[in-house]
């Protein structure tokens, strides 16, 4: 069982920076010394111990800084309870711990000491900020489902490498495939009177200069672009301009998603209207992107770099509020739902619609990057029809229309 501490040492990070995967573990204290789990003399890894261990398998990941990162973190966390609460190693860790890991997931006690405001790892100086902490709040049941998942692909390449012995995690991964199937019902996104509201707001926003002016133009532009492709944050964030592709008229986005794989989204109509208002606004010289054009997908102001996925979220959630202000007085429910709002909405909001306006359930899996098919299928079943013309289809002004004929007629 887990010693309980009446007081805990100050929790600082493990991983400065935490893109820099090399110096991952490096802080990594050692407390117990049975590593009854580890394998002597026969690792695949060059890792004299668990801080070493740890920083291989993230450098596995240093191509895909978004992975990266949300590995990390996980991690990083599991590495702290182990230093403060379990005062165990990684390679001692047995199925007991990785059970009480999770109850403390749901529940990270003392909060004062392990939960709080979002706040940098260091100051200015380089010294180590004191109101940094692991957690923002307790995690939900399904946060703790994906942690365990990262955990448990952690874990497994430990043992695969000859590092571990066994996977303490292991019971976890055969109890998951044993109840894979589970109704799931996609409620994570926005309705077309609340998207258009969000543009309303957006149009409505007074311009007091240049800086104002390019940033609303480019706030409804990025709603457009997501909720167009069902792209993903970190995948609006790491392309160009010149991933826009045409081939015979039609025009596709061609991205590198999660895993690496490669899709190329069909691009609607209204889509290359936004694009075109977008880049003619904001002083590219073109309404249709260049050959081989270095522009960032989402550019700032300078055109030349790309705005961080942070910055994104922090400007979709600042839309959403102007959204949420107008529902406030009258409909406080749909305000509260836009608060909550993400860029990952946008994405279940491309895929719904798709499948609403007439697209297969293939064409809808493809476009949105889905590995398994299953996936699409929480949205909806739909029957078949050409791909590409599916997709051009798929317009907000159209449905909008369809949506209000349809309550005249009622």
């Amino acid at each position: 069982m887990v010693e309980k501490n009446k007081t805990l040492d100050p929790i600082k990070p493990l991983f400065i920076p935490i893109e820099n995967s090399t110096m991952m573990g490096n802080k990594i204290i050692k407390f117990a010394r049975d590593d009854y789990n580890k394998t002597i003399g026969s690792a695949l890894i060059d890792a004299k111990d668990d801080a070493e261990a740890v920083s291989t398998f993230l450098c596995e990941y240093r191509d895909s800084p978004a992975t990266l990162q949300s590995y990390a973190k996980e991690i990083e966390r599991l590495l702290l309870w182990c230093i403060h609460v379990a005062k165990t190693n990684i390679s001692s860790l047995r199925r007991n711990h990785l059970v009480e890991y999770q109850a403390f997931l749901k529940n990270p006690q003392p909060r004062k000491v392990w939960c709080g405001n979002k706040a940098r790892r260091q100051l200015k100086d380089g010294v180590l900020n004191p109101n940094w902490r692991p957690f923002a709040k307790s995690l939900s049941e399904m946060t703790v489902s994906k942690v365990i998942t990262i955990l448990d692909s952690f874990f497994n390449y430990l043992v695969q490498t000859n590092y571990l012995t066994g996977n303490p995690l292991a019971v976890d991964r055969r109890r998951k495939r044993r109840n894979k199937i589970k109704p799931q019902i996609i409620d994570r996104y926005l309705e077309l009177d609340e998207i258009h509201t969000i543009l309303d707001a957006l149009n409505d926003y007074p311009i007091k200069t240049e800086q104002h002016r390019f940033q609303i133009i480019r706030a409804r532009y990025i709603i457009l672009l997501l909720f167009y492709t069902g792209l993903r944050i970190t995948e609006a964030a790491n392309h160009r301009m010149s991933h826009f592709i045409q081939r015979e008229e039609n025009w596709f986005l061609r991205v590198i998603g999660k895993g690496k794989k490669l899709r190329e989204i069909p691009v609607p109509d209204e889509l290359l209207d936004a694009l075109a208002n977008f880049r003619l606004s904001t002083g590219l010289t073109s309404a249709e992107p260049k050959f081989r054009e270095k522009t960032p997908l989402i550019p700032m102001q300078n055109l030349k770099q790309s705005i961080s996925t942070r910055r994104i979220d922090q400007i979709l959630k600042w839309v959403f509020n102007l959204g949420a202000q107008r529902y406030e007085p009258d409909e406080p429910r749909r305000a509260s739902k836009l608060r909550q709002a993400s860029a990952h909405w946008l994405r279940h909001s491309y895929v719904t619609y798709l499948l609403e306006s007439g697209a297969p359930l293939k064409v809808a899996q493809e476009n949105a990057g889905h590995s398994d098919v299953g996936t699409t299928m929480h949205y909806r079943h739909v029957a078949q029809i050409d791909r590409h013309s599916a997709t051009r289809t798929l317009s907000l002004s159209r449905l909008k229309k369809e949506k209000d004929l349809g309550k005249c007629l009622d």
